[in-house]
C-alpha cells in the first residue's frame, strides 16, 4: 500500500513537472516570436478622419470669407460653391484628395496671387519619391504635343498626345482649368502654367499614378500606345507657390547691336537696389551716348515683385511726371506721388515683349506704359494688368497642414482706360507654333527685330 502511494505521488510530480516545463517552453516560444510589423504609411497614403477634414475646411473658408478682397467673384456664388465642395468630404481622405476639394475654391476667386499648396511634408516626400509623366508637352489650341521624351522609349517630338491613362486631352484640360489661378478672366496665365508645369499639375489634380499609358499620333498619322514608368524630376515637382520664385542667376541682362538695344528683366523680386540702379543707369546712359533709337524690352516670364524696381525702370521710359499707384496700402504711399523722368530717359521707339507670366508688378508696369501710349506690345496677353490683390498672408491648415497663401489688399495703378479682369492686349499678338517650340525659335523677338528694321520706323 505504501509503495502504491509513493508511486502515485511520483507520477503526480512528474506530470506537474512536465506540464510546468511545457507551459514554460510555450511561453518562451511566444516571447521569442517576432512581433507583427506594422508598415508606416507614407504621407501620400496617410488619411484623415472626417472631423479633421471638416475642421480644416471651416478654417480655410473663414480665411477666404474674412480676408480675401474677392474682386471678381460673386459672394452668393462663392457661398454655393463652398457648400458644394463641403459635401464632397468623406471619412479617411488623403491629403491629396482633400487638396483637390479645396483647390477649385481658390481658382474661383479670380486671383492670381492666392494659392493653395500641399503640406511641407508632402512636398518633401515628392522631392524624394515623386513619379511624374516622363514627357514634356506643349498645349496648342487645346491639343497636346510631345516636346521632349524623357522616358528613353523613343517617343517622337512633335507627336500629338491623344490620351493619358484613359483620359482624353480635352478632358484633362477641363479638369485642370478650375484649379489654376489667374487675375479676373485672364486665360494666358493658365495656359502658361499648363505648358510649363503640366507634369506636376497632372499629379496634383488629375492622377498621382506612377505609370502612364499614352495614346499618341505620329506625324505619319500612326496611332501608338505606350506605357511609361514615371520619373523623379525636381522641375516637375514645383508647387503652386514655388513656380513664381525667380530662377537663374541673370535676372536682368542687356545687349547692344548696331540697330537696337535689348533689355531683359526676368524678375522684379530683387534684393540689391544699389546694384540694380547702377545697372539701369549705366544701360540708359550707354543708349543715350550711342544715340540708339530702338529699344526692345523683354518682360516675358517676369512674375513681378517689388514696385521699387519697376518704377525705377519706368522713370527712364516716361516723358513727363507720372503717378504709379492710384490705390495701394499706406506703406506704398510714396508711389502715389508723381514719378519724375530720369536724366537719360529713352526717347526712341520701344518694343515690349509680354506673355502669360508677365504678372503682378510687371502687369502694373505694362498697364502704365499701355495707358500712356508708350511703346508697342508684342506677344500674348499679359498675365497681369493695372489691378491685382496681394499683401498676402500665409496660413497652414491645422490638421492636414495644407498651406494657403491668401491675398488681403487690392493694388491698382493710376490709370483709367483699361478693362478690369484682363491682361494687356498686345498690339502684335504672337502665339508660338509647334515648329517654334521644336526648333527653339523666338517668334516674338524675331518680330520685334523685324519691326526695328522696318522702313516705317526710321
Amino acid at each position: 500500500m505504501r509503495k502504491a502511494l509513493i508511486l502515485g505521488a511520483m507520477i503526480v510530480c512528474l506530470l506537474l513537472t512536465s506540464t510546468g516545463e511545457g507551459l514554460h517552453q510555450q511561453s518562451m516560444a511566444v516571447a521569442k516570436e517576432p512581433k507583427a510589423s506594422v508598415a508606416k504609411l507614407s504621407i501620400e497614403q496617410k488619411t484623415y478622419p472626417l472631423s479633421q477634414l471638416q475642421a480644416d475646411f471651416r478654417q480655410f473658408r473663414k480665411i477666404i470669407e474674412k480676408r480675401h478682397p474677392k474682386l471678381y467673384v460673386n459672394p452668393q456664388e462663392l457661398s454655393e460653391l463652398f457648400t458644394t465642395q463641403y459635401e464632397l468630404l468623406r471619412d479617411q481622405m488623403t491629403e491629396l484628395e482633400f487638396y483637390r476639394v479645396l483647390s477649385p475654391l481658390v481658382g474661383s476667386l479670380g486671383c492670381g496671387h492666392t494659392n493653395l499648396t500641399v503640406s511641407k511634408a508632402y512636398e518633401d516626400y515628392l522631392r524624394k519619391n515623386g513619379k511624374y509623366l516622363p514627357v514634356l508637352i506643349r498645349i496648342i489650341n487645346d491639343r497636346a504635343y510631345i516636346l521632349q521624351d524623357l522616358s528613353g522609349q523613343g517617343l517622337p517630338a512633335g507627336a500629338e498626345i491623344l490620351m493619358i491613362n484613359g483620359r482624353r486631352i480635352p478632358e484633362i484640360i477641363s479638369l485642370l482649368w478650375p484649379n489654376l489661378t489667374a487675375d479676373g478672366y485672364n486665360t494666358s496665365k493658365k495656359y502658361y502654367l499648363m505648358n510649363n508645369w503640366f507634369n506636376g499639375l497632372y499629379h496634383y489634380f488629375i492622377d498621382n499614378a506612377t505609370q502612364f499609358t499614352l495614346l499618341y499620333r505620329t506625324e505619319d498619322d500612326e496611332i501608338i500606345s505606350k506605357t511609361l514608368d514615371g520619373i523623379n524630376n525636381q522641375e516637375m515637382q514645383m508647387t503652386t507657390m514655388s513656380i513664381y520664385y525667380p530662377r537663374g542667376n541673370s535676372l536682368y541682362t542687356s545687349a547692344f547691336t548696331e540697330n537696337y538695344a535689348l533689355l531683359a528683366i526676368k524678375s522684379f523680386s530683387l534684393r540689391n537696389k544699389k546694384k540694380y540702379r547702377a545697372f539701369i543707369d549705366q544701360f540708359f546712359q550707354e543708349v543715350a551716348e550711342k544715340e540708339i533709337s530702338h529699344l526692345i524690352l523683354d518682360l516675358r516670364d517676369n512674375w513681378g515683385g517689388n514696385p521699387y524696381y519697376a518704377s525705377y525702370l519706368l522713370s527712364y521710359l516716361i516723358s513727363k511726371p507720372t503717378t504709379y499707384f492710384g490705390k495701394a496700402p499706406f506703406y506704398y504711399i510714396k508711389y502715389k506721388n508723381p514719378l519724375k523722368p530720369a536724366k537719360h530717359r529713352f526717347t526712341g521707339r520701344l518694343y515690349i515683349l509680354i506673355n502669360g507670366a508677365s504678372f503682378s508688378t510687371t502687369g502694373h508696369l505694362c498697364s502704365l506704359l499701355k495707358s500712356h501710349s508708350i511703346g508697342v506690345f508684342i506677344g500674348e496677353e499679359s498675365g497681369g494688368s493695372y489691378i491685382c490683390t496681394d499683401a498676402s498672408i500665409n496660413v497652414t491648415l491645422r490638421h492636414t497642414k495644407l498651406r494657403l497663401h491668401c491675398s488681403t489688399t487690392a493694388f491698382a495703378t493710376a490709370v483709367s482706360n483699361l478693362p478690369p479682369g484682363k491682361g494687356i492686349t498686345p498690339d502684335y499678338r504672337i502665339t508660338p507654333t509647334l515648329q517654334n517650340y521644336l526648333e527653339g525659335t523666338d517668334p516674338e523677338m524675331n518680330l520685334a527685330i523685324q519691326l526695328v528694321s522696318s522702313p516705317e520706323n526710321h
